[in-house]
């Protein structure tokens, strides 16, 4: 492949490469893409050479970077080789403006263009000398002298940059050399110029061929080091001009840059050198010496080959073939002297191959051209392959990664990110249950079921001290209404004896089988009452729990249902339970009275449940401790001193022990009231507990509680609901990926436009 072949099939590919990369960069920068961060870096240390060289392939271009000391000879050996003393070379810095020079083919386009600084980049110039003029570099001095050179000069560079850029044709080159020399060399102007462009016919043979002339990389400018750095980074080829027989540390930089700027060939691939200045050896042993020093140093870093090292003398070859200018001939030489010593150092007797042997110029134009013609494309082929490869290669992962997640095809992403969206969401939800189910056992166990610093359950509980307070207080209600009716029962009774009328028997079943009646409507409002109160429990606990899931409506109606409906159920389970324990105290105390066939039958009737309240007294008085007991006994065992101490073994009287009666109807009264006292402290003392009443309602919490987390399925439902439905509850929790519902189409699209890219990319390499 010639090289104008190999150009072209290499701007297509670096080209549709670039385009692969370009899309496969913008994949990667998406954070939901997942691809990781090395892959990305790799597209983007790649993009930067292989944009560098597309540019050179649009433009046809073949650059070569003449580098080196600062008056190692380089603006000689530029010289020489165009075979015109033109380019700067005198004492002291001579170049402070990077030239190029481009290969024309025609007379007509030949032509120098100055491009000057522009008030930003002339602005930084002196920055940087400022700077540099305070430390104490060794070029401290050089910077304080160009700024001094600066302000003397100010006027005609102000005039450089005001002018703007200028293109001055010629037809000879020695025609431009006051022209070039001003604006490369002349301090009043050059400071102000940013580079200059040689356009002429005597470059090369070869279309496209262009010369970098960059000041010497010792100058103690950043900016020139800076220029070089970008160059090496930006050529295709290297040529080294070099004083000395080691490599100077300055020099090493050149390897450096070399190698950074294009990882994919090597140093010895794009490297020549030019051994300049032989003429100044004294004596044939002192330059071979010379050469056999920079051979060996070049090999150990370099890996150079020695047909790629040439020696001579740029300025010899100026004088001797009558191309010098006067001061050139006064730097190096007359034409005898130089005849001389060359003969003396090569031992070469011909004055023709003197002038053009061993001076070096052709030779190094000859391995140069025959680099360019024979060469060049395998670099090129290294280069852009390296590139593409890469580029290529990490484009491919890329998609990969990308594509086991994500979908090419818009449909089939948006089902993919649903689902995978719905993944996330399980594995979130998963995590915020167990945090759920956390901070509910903490409210369980401070607000329900009190634990202890040990972790046990404590016997008291808020709620539960509250419940019995409630039942307390409605007897406490419900006793005070009876005993406001039994007030006026008495006085009907009194009237009765007073007018000999009453019958104590008669009045006596009669009163007891109303307030039979009337307790049992007292059993089952206080049922009533105690179901209310665990609604009201209950609904606080499902008020808590629903500010777990966002307060959310779905949680009372799945927990509870219809609030009357709980309550009926909790009514006749606590009714249930109520008159378990509460009826066989009420039917063996008021329908009968004491002593009576009625009552004997009820007790025989009611058998060991008339003992089931014994176990869980918990009142003072002894006389209530064994109801059946006080069923047979009655009120004498509350004010009968000799029979408290036969049956209970005690003699001290009830404080509040009524006094004996008098006659049938306070027998009556006494019995009556006594029953009503004795039925409403086994209500307070032990039918409470008996009844498990405490238990009950803390069961029935439980039993929320359980039911709530026997529900996490339905809750996980809930959950999605109140997500898909933007609950601000729930988004303010929720991670910022899965806060926004839309199907986000872009990983998808990109994918699709790298899919595209690839198979251009890969299909223009086949």
């Amino acid at each position: 492949m010639d090289w104008k072949t190999a150009s072209s099939y290499y701007e297509t590919r670096l080209g549709d490469a670039l385009t692969v990369l370009r899309h496969a960069v913008d994949l990667a920068k998406l954070p939901q893409a997942g691809v990781p961060a090395h892959l990305k870096e790799v597209l983007l240390e790649e993009e930067k050479p292989a944009r560098r060289q597309l540019e050179r392939l649009k433009k046809r271009e073949f650059r070569i970077a003449v580098v080196g000391l600062e008056k190692a000879g380089k603006s000689t050996f530029v010289n020489a080789w165009l075979d015109c003393d033109l380019l700067p070379a005198k004492a002291g810095r001579c170049t402070f403006t990077t030239t190029q020079i481009y290969s024309v083919e025609q007379d007509s386009q030949q032509r120098l263009e100055v491009e000057p600084k522009t008030e930003e980049e002339f602005t930084r110039l002196l920055d940087e000398l400022e700077s540099e003029s305070k430390s104490n570099s060794k070029h401290r001095d050089g910077a304080k002298q160009d700024l001094e050179t600066i302000r003397n000069y100010q006027d005609t560079l102000r005039q450089v940059r005001s002018e703007g850029r200028k293109t001055i044709p010629f037809t000879r080159l020695e025609d431009i050399n006051k022209d070039l020399n001003k604006y490369v060399a002349d301090e009043q102007y050059a400071h102000a110029v940013l580079e200059a462009r040689l356009y002429t016919n005597k470059l090369a043979q070869a279309e496209g061929i262009v010369f970098y002339d960059v000041p010497g990389l010792d100058s103690g400018l950043a900016k020139h080091i800076e220029e070089s750095r970008e160059m090496l980074s930006d050529c295709d080829a290297v040529i080294v001009v070099q004083q000395f027989s080691s490599i100077r540390g300055a020099e090493l930089q050149i390897v450096e840059f070399t190698e950074q700027g294009d990882k994919n060939v090597t140093v010895a691939d794009k490297l020549f050198v030019f051994l300049s200045r032989i003429d100044q050896f004294a004596s044939p042993a002192a330059l071979q010496d010379h050469l056999d020093v920079a051979s060996n140093d070049w090999d150990r870093r370099a890996q150079l080959p020695p047909e790629r090292i040439v020696h001579g003398s740029a300025g010899a070859y100026l004088v001797l073939n009558g191309l010098a200018n006067q001061q050139t001939v006064e730097s190096v030489g007359s034409p005898e002297e130089i005849l001389n010593k060359l003969n003396s150092l090569t031992g070469i007797e011909d004055e023709e191959a003197l002038r053009h042997e061993a001076t070096g110029i052709q030779e190094i134009k000859a391995r140069i051209t025959d680099y360019i013609n024979n060469e060049r494309v395998t670099v090129l082929e290294k280069r852009c392959d390296a590139l593409i490869t890469n580029i290529l290669t990490t484009s491919k992962e890329i998609f990969e990664i990308v594509s086991k997640r994500y979908s090419e095809n818009p449909a089939e992403a948006k089902r993919l990110q649903e689902n995978q969206r719905r993944i996330e969401f399980s594995q979130w939800w998963e995590e915020k249950w167990r945090k759920i189910k956390a901070d509910l056992s903490d409210y369980y166990n401070d607000n329900i079921r009190k634990s202890t610093a040990a972790g046990e359950e404590s016997l008291t509980s808020d709620i539960v001290e509250k419940f019995r307070s409630r039942y307390l207080q409605d007897i406490d209600n419900k006793i005070e209404e009876i005993r406001t009716k039994n007030e006026q029962t008495k006085q009907r009774i009194f009237k009765e004896t007073d007018i000999g009328v009453f019958d104590a028997k008669v009045t006596d079943y009669d009163w007891r089988k109303e307030l039979s009646g009337t307790i049992s409507s007292l059993l089952v409002d206080i049922a009533h009452h105690l179901a209310l109160e665990i609604k009201e429990e209950a609904l606080k606990l499902v008020d808590y729990l629903t500010t777990l899931l966002w307060k959310t409506k779905e949680l009372e109606q799945r927990l509870i249902g219809n609030p009357e409906q709980f309550v009926e159920v909790l009514n006749r389970s606590l009714t249930a339970l109520f008159l378990r324990f509460a009826r066989p105290v009420a039917d063996s105390l008021i329908p009968g009275p004491l002593g009576s066939e009625t009552r004997q039958r009820i007790v025989k009737r009611l058998g060991a449940d008339i003992e089931l309240v014994d176990n869980y007294y918990s009142g003072e008085e002894k006389a209530f401790s064994v109801l059946k007991r006080y069923v047979n006994r009655g009120s004498k065992l509350l004010y009968d001193p000799k029979l408290r101490h036969e049956l209970l073994g005690i003699r001290e009287v009830s404080g509040d022990a009524p006094p004996k009666p008098t006659n049938s109807a306070e027998e009556v009264i006494l019995e009556l009231e006594t029953d009503l006292k004795a039925f409403e402290t086994y209500l307070r003392s032990a039918i409470f507990e008996a009844a498990g009443f405490e238990q009950f309602c803390l069961q029935e919490l439980d039993e929320l509680r359980d039911r709530f987390i026997r529900y996490e399925a339905v809750w996980r439902g809930v959950a999605q609901n109140e997500w898909l439905e933007e609950n601000p509850l729930l988004m303010a929790e929720m991670p910022d990926h899965l806060k926004a519902h839309e199907v986000n189409l872009e990983v998808s699209d990109r994918l699709r436009q790298l899919s595209t890219a690839l198979a251009k990319g890969v299909g223009s390499r086949e």
